[in-house]
């Protein structure tokens, strides 16, 4: 009988050491295995952190130069020849620099997987890039010998696209990018419910091997928890970057379309900043609360600037002309509100979200429509008339009566105040005219 016992309790004793030999080997595996996590995080962050970085710095390089290129090029086709060579310098020198940048383009390119979306997008921004230099090289050649229609029929047919095509290559390797992070932040969702798991495991097996499971899964969590932060803002981060990119081009095109007609830019910054502050009203005053949300506030006063984009179709013998118009001169230029709507499309429809571009191309379709149904160039009255272009057709014909142009002397503010007054329900929504009488003062005190 003791025998009995004696074995009975040595089998025990062998069996208690057997489990407690695979709690704790269990417990070790699970340390092993959430340390492999940690390791494999720590691998995963530096990986994605690597392709985010280069890819906005090549990106940002060469944004940044374009737009300086942008901005010299203007300049050039906008001066005289008395006064143009310190452009041309700086012109050169700039392009100098985007075709530098290309070249460590090209080394990028080398190290990255032929025939993946990230060269393809790369090589299609080089290429891209390149055309749009050399065709600049054409547009520069033409100032001088081709008529103003050949420029602007170059310019809508050649620098337009390529323009375009950047922009949407930019933007889909911002996309791109975005995918990379979403994709890191499943996989530590991933492990970390399996860390989770293996700590319930070691906590059921062994006292010992739990506490220390807690131990590193917090360290795991806590370090997914930062690492998920970070992501988040440098994705939040890179969007406002690359919209911020994308507004200083349409800018860019829209003050180039405002030299064409003697203007310094100034006018598309004054209107969008009196389109602004309308809508800041009207939403004080708790006017088109359906409508009047922050991002539509903020689509309207981004697409103000480019409501006369359409211009850039318009003979420069029309649209710098001293004096009154034609009929037939007028019905040419009313022909820019249309064609504005399809440049928008054309520019902008590839690379912004559809409620942006509806909106701007609303503004620049029908900023010339009026309340009484007697504007252009489909004769809408009324309500009919989009929101956010009877607000621009108030702050756009404001700007134009204080404005000295080459057919007229400015108007007073006083002046213009009363004529938009005394449009109110003829030319101008009533509910527009009123809120823009109630900024008066302020208006007044920014002159």
């Amino acid at each position: 009988m003791c025998g009995i016992i004696l074995t009975v309790k040595k089998s025990l004793s062998v069996s208690a050491l057997f489990v407690i030999f695979l709690a704790e080997l269990a417990g070790i595996i699970g340390i092993i295995y959430l340390r492999h996590c940690l390791d494999f995080q720590s691998t995963l962050f530096n990986s994605v952190i690597g392709q985010v970085f280069e890819v906005e710095s090549d990106v940002e390089q060469i944004q940044s130069l374009l737009y300086k290129y942008e901005y010299n090029m203007t300049s050039v086709l906008t001066s005289s020849k008395a006064t143009q060579s310190e452009t041309l310098e700086e012109l050169s020198k700039t392009e100098l620099e985007i075709r530098d940048q290309l070249l460590v383009h090209g080394e990028i390119l080398k190290n990255l997987e032929a025939g993946s979306e990230k060269e393809v997008l790369f090589r299609s921004v080089n290429d891209d890039l390149l055309k749009y230099l050399n065709f600049n090289v054409v547009l520069l050649s033409m100032k001088d010998s081709e008529s103003p229609e050949a420029i602007a029929e170059f310019t809508t047919s050649y620098i337009f696209p390529l323009m375009t095509n950047v922009n949407s290559s930019i933007h889909r390797l911002s996309k791109l990018t975005k995918s990379y992070i979403e994709k890191s932040k499943a996989d530590t969702a991933l492990y970390s419910k399996k860390s989770q798991l293996i700590s319930f495991i070691g906590f059921i097996i062994i006292i010992i091997s739990i506490f220390t499971s807690i131990i590193y899964s917090y360290r795991v969590l806590k370090d997914l928890e930062e690492k998920n932060k970070f992501f988040k803002s440098k994705s939040e981060s890179s969007e406002m970057r690359i919209s911020e990119i994308q507004y200083n081009t349409i800018m860019g095109i829209a003050d180039l379309v405002e030299s064409r007609s003697g203007e310094t830019g100034q006018h598309v910054k004054r209107t969008s900043h009196l389109v602004n502050k309308i809508l800041m009203q009207a939403k004080k005053k708790g006017m088109w609360a359906d409508v009047l949300t922050e991002s539509f506030i903020d689509c309207v006063t981004r697409a103000a600037p480019m409501h006369d984009l359409g211009k850039i179709i318009i003979p420069d013998a029309i649209l710098n002309k001293p004096g009154k118009l034609t009929p037939e001169e007028f019905e040419i230029m009313k022909t820019h509100a249309a064609a504005g709507g399809k440049i928008v499309h054309d520019i902008i429809g590839g690379i912004e979200d559809k409620k942006y571009v509806d909106i701007a191309s609303d503004i620049a379709n029908y900023h010339h429509e009026k309340w009484n149904g007697k504007g252009y160039p489909t004769g809408k009255k009324g309500e009919e008339i989009p929101l956010c272009a009877r607000i621009m057709a108030v702050a756009d014909v404001f700007d134009a009566l204080i404005a000295e142009r080459c057919y007229k002397k400015p108007m007073s503010y006083e002046d213009a105040f009363a004529l938009i007054e005394r449009e109110a329900g003829e030319h101008f929504d009533p509910d527009v005219v009123e809120l823009f009488l109630e900024l008066k003062d302020e208006i007044f005190a920014e002159r």
